[in-house]
This record gives C-alpha cells, sequence and structure tokens, in this order.
C-alpha cells in the first residue's frame, strides 16, 4: 500500500515536471553529451553513435523508463558538427517521444576547440487515460487534456575542449507547454524563469598509460523553483584506458533525496564502450525506490588522430 501512495505521489511529481519544462537527467551524462548540449555534435572527431537505457526507480511498478539514440559528426574539415538525437520516455500514464537535429559550429580557439550549437524538433507527446481510474469521471483536468499532441520545441548550447579539459553551457528546451483545460489544448510559453539552465565541465588531473583521473560536474538550475542541482563525478582510468570506475554526488532531485551513483565502463576497443550506472537515493524512500539502472552502449567510426583528442570527453 505504501508503494501504491508513493508512486501515485512521484507521478503528480512528473505531471508538474512537464508544466515546469524539466529536462530528463541522466547519470552518464558525461559520455552522452548530445542529451543536454547542442553544441556537442561533432566533438568526438569521428561518426559516433550511442544508445542509452534508464530505468528509475525499480522498486516501483510503471516507474518512469527511457531509451536514447544519438549519432553526430564533424563535417567540412571539423568546422561544422551535425547530430541526431532521440528520446523515449514512459512516465505515468505518458509515452513521449523527443527528436531533434543539432548543428554545431566550430572553431579553433586557444589550445582548443569552441562550438555553438543549436537544435530543432518536436515532442510527440501521448497521453494514455484508460490506466487511471478516477472518482470523478468528469473531472476537468483529466476530460479536457489532448490524448496526444505534436510540440515544437528548441535548444541552444556553447561548448569548449582541450584535450584535458571542457566546459559547456546550454539550455535544452526554450519552449515550455503547459496544458490548458480551457481549450483542451497544450499553452506555449517563452518565459525564461521555466527554463533549465545546464554547466557542465571536467578535467584531466592525472594522465599516464596505466592511471587516470578525471573529475567532472554537471549543475542545473532552474529559477522557477530556485533550486539548483549538482552532480559531482570523479572517474579513474585504469588499465590502459580499459576500465573506468566513476562515482557521483548527486543533490535533491525530483524530491527523492540525494544519490550516490556508481559507475562502471569498459572501453572494449577504440571504437566501443560499454558501460552501467546504478543510483541510490540516501533517504528512506530508496527502501521503496529500490535504485535507478543505466545502460550505455556507444560505437564510432571514422576516428581521426589530432593533436586536439577528444578520447576521455
Amino acid at each position: 500500500m505504501k508503494k501504491i501512495f508513493l508512486f501515485i505521489w512521484l507521478a503528480g511529481t512528473s505531471l508538474a515536471v512537464f508544466s515546469q519544462n524539466q529536462y530528463s537527467g541522466f547519470s552518464q551524462y558525461m559520455f552522452n553529451g548530445l542529451a543536454i548540449n547542442p553544441a556537442y555534435a561533432g566533438s568526438r572527431e569521428a561518426l559516433s553513435m550511442s544508445l542509452m537505457y534508464q530505468k528509475q526507480w525499480a522498486g516501483i511498478e510503471n516507474a518512469p523508463e527511457a531509451q536514447t539514440f544519438s549519432m553526430h559528426t564533424p563535417l567540412k574539415k571539423q568546422r561544422v558538427g551535425l547530430g541526431v538525437f532521440l528520446m523515449r520516455e514512459m512516465i505515468d500514464i505518458r509515452n513521449r517521444t523527443q527528436a531533434y537535429l543539432n548543428y554545431a559550429y566550430r572553431f579553433p580557439m586557444g589550445n582548443g576547440i569552441m562550438s555553438l550549437g543549436l537544435k530543432a524538433g518536436a515532442f510527440f507527446e501521448a497521453q494514455d487515460l484508460s490506466r487511471i481510474t478516477l472518482d470523478d469521471p468528469d473531472d476537468p483536468y483529466f476530460t479536457r487534456v489532448p490524448e496526444s499532441a505534436v510540440l515544437p520545441n528548441f535548444g541552444f548550447g556553447m561548448y569548449y575542449s582541450t584535450d584535458r579539459f571542457y566546459l559547456g553551457a546550454s539550455v535544452p528546451l526554450l519552449t515550455t507547454y503547459r496544458i490548458d483545460t480551457l481549450s483542451s489544448g497544450y499553452k506555449p510559453s517563452w518565459d525564461m524563469v521555466d527554463y533549465n539552465y545546464f554547466l557542465t565541465g571536467g578535467v584531466l588531473l592525472v594522465s599516464t598509460p596505466a592511471f587516470k583521473w578525471k573529475p567532472s560536474v554537471l549543475v542545473k538550475y532552474q529559477p522557477a523553483s530556485n533550486s539548483i542541482q549538482f552532480d559531482v563525478n570523479t572517474s579513474f582510468i585504469l588499465f590502459n584506458d580499459f576500465l573506468w570506475l566513476g562515482a557521483s554526488y548527486r543533490t535533491d532531485i525530483e524530491n527523492t533525496g540525494p544519490a550516490v551513483v556508481g559507475i562502471i565502463e569498459f572501453q572494449i576497443s577504440d571504437r566501443l564502450l560499454i558501460g552501467y550506472s546504478y543510483d541510490y537515493a540516501l533517504s528512506q524512500m530508496n527502501h521503496y525506490l529500490n535504485g535507478s539502472h543505466e545502460i550505455f552502449i556507444r560505437y564510432e567510426l571514422f576516428s581521426k588522430i589530432r593533436a586536439h583528442n577528444p578520447r576521455y570527453f
């Protein structure tokens, strides 16, 4: 019974998520840069393709799930990067698919490369109202909610990287949509207070053939709720880059409390990387949530050896 009430509360939180234009987060953000920053397109100096599966709150039936696919590559002597990002989310009664084209203009700056990125695409939103039973079947909030919609959106970002350091800033979604029960549709807004602002950074502090140390951080600021979320990671790269071991600490997210994350990655070859992460909430709610899981796969083609080596970012 407690799990049922907990899921209802979490589902209510996720309904507010869409109205506030929140953006899904990933524990392996350092390997999936295109998910939050279009300027990341082309930065791997290869045709880079990745898949990710995320299962949140494994102890809760019908808890949120997400799958992503991204592909990006540099063009025209690495001055331009192009990318595609797809994501499918299943959140309570909703199925949401996102599809975006990403464009990045890249140019040398100092010892590295600066990239300015834009993306354009849409949400494909579908509601399955048959999954819920209402005490009041005439509740206007649900009877006037559209069962499906196509919602255009845009985003922009900046990304700077060298062979030892990277820094990125982005606003992944520039349009906020709220359910308008009067018109039985979604009402767009471009209020900057509703945006999510991301800042990412990382540095390769120690680099030897046998051992490397790479800390990184993600900061998300939400003016609407006056909240700042930190995700601080430290990664150790061992055995000539074959094994990546990481640990993260993340402040409160989606009202489930702070969490710690364990990450393991295997660089099977120069082209193939496989990873897994497990989130453990540092609150009593984890007794019911039972952690979250992510699986990540990246495969790359046509990579080039350059003075600027993006291998670790």
